[in-house]
């Protein structure tokens, strides 16, 4: 049997390679063993490829590809770089019977593929920042709160100062802050233009909380349509719609009901949320809503009472979840006609 030639450009190193020119057959298939047939490593693009055979020597399985992103972490026992492969998310999987079809694959990603970006806090090549890299990784995980933003400020930390500024839902005051006090003249460069850019120029200190508000009513706009995603993969037949009215604070999520009341028509049914209040507390409810031809229900899912910005802002998640909750409940739930 003969390696399968394969176009390895410079930058690529062969961990092992177990690939022959040989196509599956009863004869040959117990070439097909083993965890894996080939792994090239680029360190440069931090990129790992991967090939096996799948199910391992079954004469019924395929090539299975997969693109590994690697992160380098040092070793300081041996005072050298490794590289451990995110083998959990593999950035691209490719499956094929087709030798040649794999061979084409492989010789175009080893040209073509493009760096992966290590974007954890680091001290020094492969060695993690672990108190700013935690908040990071918290920013990316919650929504941007108070706690997180004052974390961040405190931080003193160029990265972090960056990402709190391009997060959508970064409030004036932090912005204000950060143009004063930013941890570099780039920060505090990156807070001055966003504060005269479209999304801030007619903001001022004393309307802040005006601003904060609309803020808020856009993040939940957003979330709204994250859960109208949801919900027509999860139901299709339901034909879900959201309509907006962010002047109002209002959210109204819609479907196809095959419910009867008093009459012979089917029921409309939507699940709205509404945010109202002044600028220094803001209320939002959720109701499952019912109308007939002569009346209408209303079914309270949850209220929140007069809660300050900040406070919805941390609590969206939650809502989030909880829409999406509540409009699966009032869809599956039987409704008495008798009512």
């Amino acid at each position: 049997m003969n390696l399968q030639s394969l176009k390895i450009p410079s930058g690529w190193s062969v961990e092992w390679n177990l690939l022959t020119d040989t196509d599956p057959t009863e004869d040959t298939i117990n070439e097909f063993t083993g965890s894996s047939l080939l792994l090239i490593n680029s360190h440069t693009r931090l990129k790992a490829i991967d090939v096996s055979w799948r199910p391992e020597g079954d004469i019924n399985g395929a090539y299975q590809l997969q693109v590994i992103c690697l992160l380098p972490k040092f070793n300081s026992k041996t005072n050298t770089i490794e590289y451990e492969g995110i083998w959990e998310t593999p950035e691209l999987e490719f499956t094929t019977k087709n030798r040649l079809e794999l061979v084409d694959k492989l010789n175009h990603l080893l040209f073509y593929l493009k760096p992966y970006t290590d974007t954890r806090i680091l001290l020094k090549p492969g060695v993690v920042d672990q108190p700013n890299e935690t908040i990071r990784q918290e920013l990316l995980t919650n929504n941007l709160t108070e706690e997180i933003s004052k974390k961040i400020i405190a931080s003193n930390h160029k990265k972090l100062q960056e990402l709190l500024l391009d997060h959508e839902a970064v409030p004036y005051a932090d912005v204000e802050k950060l143009l004063h006090d930013g941890a570099t003249k780039g920060v505090k460069n990156k807070a001055k233009q966003l504060l005269n850019s479209k999304q801030f120029r007619n903001q001022k200190p004393e309307t802040s909380s005006e601003f904060e508000k609309a803020k808020l009513i856009s993040v939940i706009t957003n979330k709204m349509e994250a859960v109208l995603a949801e919900l027509q993969h999860l139901k299709p037949e339901k034909e879900f719609t959201l309509k907006t009215y962010e002047p109002n604070g209002y959210w109204s999520l819609q479907w196809k009901s095959t419910k009867l009341w008093k009459t012979e028509h089917y029921l409309k049914e939507w699940f709205s949320v509404s945010l109202y209040g002044d600028t220094d507390a803001f209320s939002l409810s959720g109701s499952h809503e019912i109308k007939d031809i002569f009346e209408q229900l209303e079914d309270r899912y949850f209220l929140y009472k007069e809660k300050t910005t900040d406070t919805l802002f941390r609590m969206l998640n939650t809502i989030e979840k909880q829409v999406k909750e509540s409009v699966l409940k009032a869809v599956d739930q039987e409704f008495d006609s008798s009512y």
